[in-house]
């Protein structure tokens, strides 16, 4: 009885000892460590801001800290490189405007191939842009404005944080809609560039901000970039309504990881994203400097307008080679 009890004994310490080993293991949910944010404007830019707003709501949601990393410059293509040589772990993602649909037309010694290179999570946020002129610029509607620019060839000037930036292509567009000529002045930073459209040293500019300039009388107003009015300026008409027909561009931000980045990172950066987009204070601060929540969110819907903004804009900048 003694040695039955005994080989039973062996048995179950042998059968228990076969399933801790053959056990898998359990990975720790992603993400266990603080996530890089590459954002591709300088500080103070929507996409900066809207960036930091959606970020600082997505780090409680994770658990984790997302550190936000400006790196403007060239285009957008110095924070598209970065973030395309990460290592593909959901660790280091990129937020962008419009610039990462034309980089490739832009920049093409950069060498980035935004849709080899990057994998698309989803949409953030989008922002209308209003035409702002300085005062000095004698002009106080759309109407004398197309009649000044076409009096005084590339005298006009307007200005945007880069070639690619949402400022820089709403100019282009306006460009090539409205055949008139413009003389594009690019700065590194919006900031940089706002001062010197409140400074009277470039006659206009494509914002999203500086409604105390336009209080103060030192900016006026002639038309939004949205096809729909902009409740932010709700006394501005559209362009569309102005009779250029079909002219339509915003500020849109969207976020990205390297290719091959794990599909749980993808999942869970959309939830936490998602997340923020739903909280009421997130929305009233999205809401103070003029964001709305984007029309859809995810990877799907990205990539999509991904594709549709590399045909749109490629098609505008070959017109406007001088830019």
């Amino acid at each position: 009885m003694q040695i039955d009890a005994t080989l039973k004994q062996v048995a179950q310490a042998a059968a228990l000892a076969a399933a801790l080993w053959t056990a898998p293991t359990t990975q720790a949910a992603y993400p266990e460590r603080p996530i890089t944010i590459v954002c591709a404007s300088g500080a103070g830019g929507i996409v900066d801001v809207t960036t930091r707003i959606i970020v600082d709501h997505m780090s409680r949601t994770l658990g984790r800290q997302l550190v936000v990393q400006n790196e403007p410059g060239a285009g957008s293509a110095l924070a598209i490189s970065t973030v395309a040589k990460a290592a593909p772990d959901g660790y280091t993602a990129l937020t962008i405007g419009p610039g990462v649909g034309v980089v490739q037309e832009l920049y093409p010694a950069a060498k980035v191939d935004v849709l080899r290179d990057l994998q698309p999570v989803s949409m953030m946020g989008l922002t209308p842009m209003v035409l702002l002129t300085h005062k000095d610029v004698p002009v106080r509607d759309y109407k004398s404005l197309l009649d000044y620019v076409k009096a005084h060839p590339n005298e006009t000037t307007y200005a945007s944080n880069g070639r690619g930036s949402s400022g820089h292509l709403a100019g282009a567009l306006f460009k090539k809609m409205a055949g008139v000529d413009i003389r594009y002045i690019p700065y590194r930073t919006t900031p940089q560039a706002q001062a010197d459209l409140i400074g009277g040293r470039i006659s206009m500019m494509w914002l999203s901000t500086l409604t105390d300039a336009i209080s103060a009388g030192t900016l006026r107003p002639i038309a939004v970039s949205t096809v729909a009015r902009w409740k932010l300026f709700p006394d501005t008409p559209t362009f569309d309504e102005l009779g250029l027909k079909g002219y339509e561009t915003a500020t849109w931000v969207s976020m990205y990881l390297p290719k091959g980045a794990p599909q749980e990172a993808i999942d869970r950066l959309n939830e936490a994203l998602n997340a923020a987009l739903s909280d009421p204070i997130v929305r009233a601060r999205l809401d103070q400097v003029g964001v709305l929540v984007p029309p859809k969110t995810g990877a799907a819907f990205n990539a999509k307008n991904l594709k549709d903004e590399i045909e749109k804009w490629s098609d505008i900048l070959r017109t406007n080679k001088d830019e």
